[in-house]
């Protein structure tokens, strides 16, 4: 399976500008990689998205036939442009829109997310995983979680050694390199990712209170171009999901997931919402999604916070 890759040659008010094949080469030296890689392209006109009078996209030579793939140039939030998508059914589920640059994404407590050319910033639609028969357990607490896992083993084959960062972050040597975020609006799922691939904020661009410092895989010494990856991602990871949610329950997800997690056993400072630090060690996840911790003697499991090592 390939993706179906479409550079959107149109604006749309607010959300994203027009762009085209040479634009995008010309922000970063791994997205021209990406370009020369996928060419050559040819600008086609389509009605797809509704506004058939200025509706042109640029294709690859070769396309496949999986999901879509929708390329925006200069765009607001790609989680912003995926729900005008979906809303007007132009989005279909593991379809994806990926932007070259973002001028205001966001992540938890809708926190900016730096996103400049050549990172990935790519929000993808996911089906809604079915209440299993087994245990009458919803997976919908746990989607990060999910996600999370799903990055990890993808990238792990590409031999990056991530960790996951309970509840939605991804780390390489104790140093954030990627985010996720979930949205649900009725039946749809949206899943946000940011992928520090070429360039990672310095500590003193980050929120003060930042719980790790960041990175990014080329400071890792890890060197790959976002659209490359992100086809790598979304192929890999549609089948992963496919696997996991139908092979597995969510107890025994959870329990699968448990050895990738950042800090088990370790000593760490938490930080809640309007409440003091303090003194926790990470004992593993609960059956639901949260994080059990013990705090002095007593056991305890958290859905909110962060986590800062000592």
């Amino acid at each position: 399976m390939t993706g179906r890759i479409s550079i959107l040659d149109f604006d749309k008010q607010d959300l994203f500008e027009a762009t085209e094949p040479e634009t995008i080469a010309r922000t970063s030296r791994i997205w021209k990689k990406d370009i020369a890689n996928f060419g050559p392209w040819t600008r086609i006109r389509t009605n797809r998205f509704g506004i058939p009078e200025n509706e042109l996209i640029w294709k690859p030579k070769h396309s496949g036939d999986g999901p879509a793939v929708l390329v925006c140039g200069n765009c607001s939030s790609t989680m912003d442009a995926a729900w005008h998508f979906i809303e007007n059914r132009q989005l279909a589920i593991w379809d994806s829109v990926i932007a070259v640059e973002q001028i205001a994404g966001r992540g938890q407590q809708k926190r900016q997310w730096i996103s400049p050319a050549g990172n990935i910033h790519a929000s993808w639609l996911w089906p809604l995983p079915k209440i299993t028969g087994k245990t009458k357990t919803d997976w919908g607490g746990m989607l990060s979680l999910v996600v999370g896992f799903i990055f990890a083993r993808v990238l792990k084959k590409l031999n990056v050694p991530v960790q996951i960062k309970w509840p939605n972050d991804l780390l390489i040597n104790n140093q954030k390199f990627a985010g996720i975020l979930v949205e649900r609006r009725e039946n749809n799922i949206l899943v946000g990712i940011g992928i520090n691939v070429n360039y990672s904020p310095e500590n003193s661009k980050l929120r003060e209170e930042f719980a790790v410092p960041a990175t990014s895989l080329l400071d890792q010494g890890h060197e790959m171009a976002p659209l490359s990856l992100w086809m790598t991602l979304v192929e890999k990871g549609k089948f992963l999901f496919e696997q996991l949610i139908q092979t597995l329950t969510p107890s025994e997800f959870i329990k699968m997931i448990d050895m990738q997690m950042a800090w088990i056993g370790k000593k760490v400072l938490i930080r809640q919402i309007n409440a003091d630090i303090f003194e926790a060690v990470i004992l593993g996840l609960a059956d639901d999604g949260g994080l059990r911790i013990k705090k002095g003697h007593i056991e305890e499991v958290m859905y909110s916070g962060s986590i800062i090592p000592v």
